[in-house]
């Protein structure tokens, strides 16, 4: 049986959906494409706390074997890097000062 061909944005749609039914989701976590609203975008970015991207990625690879995406993205997921934490930003105020 042929898989179904969804387009980047139906995909990165089922991808958020399936995110938040996995057992390791947290609030925070999903998944966008870039560049946004592209009708060929070139990669996908993962957002959420540490661990994410394995999460993502796997629900892509579950995503993936049901069906194509037409015309692709790349498999390899990119983590937007977190924000500065707050005793971050303060170690490094006082590295500075000194």
């Amino acid at each position: 049986m042929d898989k179904p061909t969804v387009s980047p944005l139906r995909f990165v749609e089922i991808l958020n959906e399936r995110l938040t039914k996995h057992p390791l989701y947290r609030e925070g976590m999903h998944v966008y494409a870039i560049p946004a609203h592209s009708d060929h975008p070139h990669s996908l970015v993962c957002v959420g706390p540490r661990g994410t991207e394995c999460v993502c990625a796997t629900i892509e690879n579950i995503v993936r074997g049901e069906c194509d995406v037409f015309p692709d993205i790349a498999r390899e997921l990119q983590r937007r890097p977190a924000p500065p934490t707050r005793e971050h930003r303060v170690r490094t105020r006082e590295h500075r000062v000194r």
